[in-house]
């Protein structure tokens, strides 16, 4: 049964991300979302990480515009993420905060390696790139991996153990 409690959660978490992602996107280098929806996943679990995933996932693309490999890239990926998340959280959620910080922030950077790679997939598919497309496509992801596992790094670092904390208290 969703409950009004659920789905409240759920909205609130995909408008902040939301706001996150559009506030920061001015700033190169600066990804925030990760950190937010991961520390949320880690708290809540896969069924709200899940439909959040979902939510965020369209409701970005009616904000940036509907791109095929945007579309199937963000539902594919932020879809995996919540459910990482949400093992990662279960695994490391009575460990100490050093634990929880380590776990979290390994996991946020093979995260966002994972989007990239993803990316080097699905939009040379979705685009029909041929071989020589496909290589300097992916060669030009890799200061963009590089620049976005770094962020990572440090605003889970920075933020993860705050904002899992106040997570903790709102699913109380």
């Amino acid at each position: 049964m969703i409950h009004a409690r659920k789905i409240a959660i759920s909205a609130l978490v995909c408008a902040m991300l939301i706001a996150v992602q559009y506030v920061f996107s001015a700033v190169k280098g600066v990804e925030l979302v990760t950190v937010f929806f991961f520390a949320f996943c880690f708290s809540f679990g896969a069924w709200y990480g899940i439909t959040v995933a979902v939510c965020y996932s369209l409701l970005r693309c009616f904000l940036f515009g509907f791109f095929p490999n945007v579309t199937i890239l963000y539902l594919v990926y932020y879809t995996l993420f919540a459910v990482v998340a949400a093992v990662v959280g279960r695994i490391f959620s009575n460990k100490s905060k050093m634990a929880k910080l380590i776990s979290s922030t390994l996991s946020a950077i093979l995260l966002v390696i994972v989007f990239s790679l993803l990316d080097d997939l699905i939009t040379p598919i979705v685009y029909s790139y041929n071989g020589k497309q496909w290589q300097i496509y992916i060669y030009q992801s890799l200061p963009v991996m590089l620049t976005q596992g770094i962020s990572a790094a440090v605003s889970t670092l920075l933020l993860f153990l705050p904002l899992e904390k106040v997570f903790a208290r709102v699913k109380k």
